[in-house]
């Protein structure tokens, strides 16, 4: 004699997976949205890139996230990665345009 499982417990192996399936969304979209408003994401700086390298037109851009990140600043002229564009004359410029203050790292 074969049973037959229940409506609900049918239901129950469908949801399930599911229901794991939307847990694991909702995880990644939290880490990938916690990435993107970082106080502290240097990708973010890519409008600056340009004139911090080679000088020129300042984007609003730009300007608008050297704002957002200037308690950032000091982290990245420490870094072995970043310092040299943060200490660059051509970022002394930016730092004047974009009316954000120079960043004095102890």
């Amino acid at each position: 004699m074969t049973t037959k499982p229940s409506a609900a417990a049918a239901r129950a192996a469908v949801v399930a997976p599911l229901l794991l399936l939307l847990v694991a969304a909702a995880a990644t979209m939290t880490t990938t949205t916690e990435a993107a408003t970082s106080p502290c994401n240097p990708a973010l700086l890519t409008p600056c890139a340009g004139p911090a390298l080679f000088g020129g037109a300042v984007p609003p851009a730009c300007c608008a996230q050297l704002r957002a990140q200037q308690g950032c600043l000091c982290g990245y002229a420490r870094s072995p990665n970043y310092g040299s564009y943060i200490r660059s004359p051509n970022a002394a410029k930016l730092f004047a345009v974009c009316s954000v203050a120079t960043p004095r790292c102890g």
